[in-house]
């Protein structure tokens, strides 16, 4: 699937599901003014799409491929005899629905009382978390535009672009068009609350 391409779009109803096997996916949902939020990230080994399959509807959010991705596909019928027939299985799509209620209760919070640096810092960290850093150790591994990184902070363009500057100016990361440099990780960690 080529970059900027849907794996899966809201209001689809799922054909099975996705694992993906090289590439980054980004899980978006557009919201009635048009903006696009993003919700989460996916690396190689995840896999995508469960809950709208387990639910038997339609797709509330967005699959887009942030570079080439290579997926495979199991098919509802497959996916659904496993999940009846496997416990080991049963139990880790239960554990992955639980982070994902976590994560959703995280970012409620974080939306309503965390400052836009914050929500920055934390969405840097979670890319970090996701992808890692690249061989020189300080470079994130994927490339996001900053209207991106505004939608996965929940701010507009124009802010994210203030307060990337400002985070540069203070130390935080250094900037190099859609590459995003950390040199001092336990810093940024410091200007987050994920760990409070």
């Amino acid at each position: 699937i080529k970059k900027g391409d849907h794996i899966f779009s809201q209001g689809v109803h799922p054909v099975g599901l996705y694992c993906l096997y090289k590439g980054k996916v980004k899980l978006t949902k557009i919201g009635k003014d048009g903006k696009e939020q993003i919700l989460r990230f996916y690396k190689p080994g995840d896999i995508i799409g469960y809950r709208s399959l387990l639910n038997q509807e339609a797709y509330q959010v967005n699959a887009v491929a942030i570079e080439e991705v290579h997926i495979c596909l199991i098919l509802k019928q497959s996916f659904l005899d496993m999940v009846d027939n496997n416990r080991a299985f049963s139990k880790n799509i239960i554990n992955l629905l639980g982070d994902d209620l976590k994560t959703a209760e995280q970012n409620i919070v974080g939306l309503s009382q965390k400052s836009v640096q914050e929500r920055i810092a934390e969405a840097l960290v979670l890319l970090i978390n996701t992808y890692g850093f690249k061989s020189d150790k300080v470079t994130i591994d994927v490339k996001l535009s900053r209207l991106e990184i505004a939608n996965l902070a929940a701010t507009t363009q124009e802010t994210a672009i203030r307060t990337l500057a400002k985070m540069e100016k203070e130390g935080y990361l250094i900037l190099n068009k859609k590459e995003i440099q950390i040199p001092d990780f336990k810093k940024l960690m410091s200007g987050t609350t994920l760990f409070d």
